[in-house]
């Protein structure tokens, strides 16, 4: 027999092959395209009957694997955190404030805000990679670990520039685990932030997110939206929630969530385990 015939054939056969699974993977890639389109079509009816309204320019995001994360935050108690911010020479009225001869700090649960009386340094560079090294090397001296957080730019605050800090893996944020760092000319005047963190241990999980779809149809009946007036859905993003967490401050469980936000300033956030809303 030809060999060089029977070669020619084989090859048509593995054109043919890899033709038939391109137009399978494309039908299916359509199909998944389509079906995508009428649920969003059907959920948009729905929400704007409500007065609920999603652009058509907000893509409604798939349902991505996640991973679990167990953390561990810096402060063991409100004490602790006085202590490293404060010195031990602090007076304290019971309610959360903490003063010293340095400063003030405020803590609300897992929400802290921290005033230097007498910032001492001079900042002249107000660059991005200046301000972030200034930052980082206050947080090395608090006692903070600063590769777990990572720098989200700054903004401009009324008495100088504000640095933003977030706690983010493979792009999905911790939505409740952030520092701010106020800075002027002085050098770091304040902080404020929600639940510091000393450690993050990843266990990988192939979970997969609870619908979205389902979560927003819950907007529908959600008392936390005013009846009366229109809402315009402007972003939804898949990240992490730890909440308060008082009792324990090892391995605490970060939660899987979908955020909202909508127009009037509203932000929700639902386990993406269960699809209910997270009671804040």
């Amino acid at each position: 027999m030809d060999l060089r015939r029977i070669k020619t054939i084989f090859i048509f056969i593995l054109i043919a092959i890899n033709i038939m699974l391109a137009f399978v993977l494309v039908s299916e890639k359509n199909s998944r395209s389509e079906e995508k389109k009428i649920i969003t079509q059907n959920l948009s009816g729905l929400l704007e009957k409500n007065m609920i309204y999603l652009p058509e320019a907000l893509e409604i995001p798939d349902s991505p694997d996640i991973s679990s994360f167990y953390l561990e935050k810096m402060f063991g108690s409100d004490a602790d955190m006085a202590e490293k911010f404060l010195g031990s020479n602090y007076t304290t009225d019971g309610s959360g404030r903490f003063e010293s001869e340095t400063g003030v700090l405020s803590v609300d649960g897992n929400e802290f805000k921290f005033f230097r009386k007498n910032p001492s340094g001079s900042v002249s560079e107000f660059s991005e990679e200046a301000i972030e090294k200034l930052c980082r090397d206050e947080m090395s001296g608090f006692g903070m670990i600063p590769e777990v957080y990572e720098f989200s730019g700054f903004n401009f605050v009324e008495d100088g520039t504000r640095a933003i800090f977030t706690v983010k893996h493979d792009d999905a944020e911790f939505f409740d685990a952030y520092i701010f760092f106020d800075v002027s000319e002085k050098g770091v005047f304040a902080l404020s932030g929600k639940n510091i963190i000393s450690e993050m241990n990843v266990a990988e999980s192939n979970t997969p997110y609870f619908s979205v779809v389902s979560v927003l149809t819950d907007l529908v009946k959600n008392v936390r939206l005013d009846k009366n007036i229109s809402h315009t859905i402007v972003s939804i993003k898949p990240g992490y929630y730890i909440g308060r967490s008082e009792e324990s401050y090892r391995n605490i469980l970060a939660i899987p969530v979908w955020q909202i936000a909508t127009d009037k300033g509203l932000i929700l956030h639902y386990d993406a385990r269960s699809g209910q809303e997270i009671q804040e």
